[in-house]
């Protein structure tokens, strides 16, 4: 299954909304993490991603910031996960721009993606109206990483 995640507020805390990351990384990788990325990663994303990695899934990044490929790709290699392929705003706007998608925040179908985690109720709507699986992890669920499980499992 191709499973792509949502970050701001899903695997990275963004704004004034937090919630507990994960440890930092090995002391010579910190400051490489730090460049790439002003915060780390949210508590158990690290061992999710490389349980669903182990399980044969592949793990995709959907955002609709403006962070690089390469950046990420970085990001989480250097966090033992390996990504499938990232798809920001940039990637997105060429998609919609060519006719390839409804004109929507986030279309999963586009690239493959069996499941999109997100944090937005607005992008569970829009997974409805144009027939795409999401599943809304809250910032504040500390059982979030069992959701997932749950959902990719079963």
């Amino acid at each position: 299954m191709r499973i792509a995640f949502d970050l701001d507020n899903t695997l990275i805390p963004c704004g004034e909304l937090t919630f507990p990351i994960e440890p930092p990384a090995p002391a010579p990788l910190c400051p490489l993490t730090r460049l790439l990325i002003c915060s780390g990663l949210r508590q158990g994303a690290r061992h999710l991603l490389r349980e669903l990695r182990r399980q044969g899934h592949e793990i995709w990044i959907y955002t609709t910031s403006q962070r690089s490929p390469t950046q990420l790709h970085t990001l989480f290699l250097l966090q033992g996960v390996p990504l499938g392929g990232v798809v920001n705003c940039y990637r997105h706007e060429d998609l919609v721009r060519s006719g390839g998608c409804p004109n929507c925040s986030k279309y999963p179908p586009a690239f493959g993606i069996d499941l999109l985690v997100d944090d937005a109720d607005g992008v569970a709507l829009e997974g409805i109206q144009h027939g795409f699986e999401v599943l809304v992890v809250s910032p504040t669920d500390p059982e979030w990483t069992r959701r997932v499980m749950n959902v990719v499992c079963c």
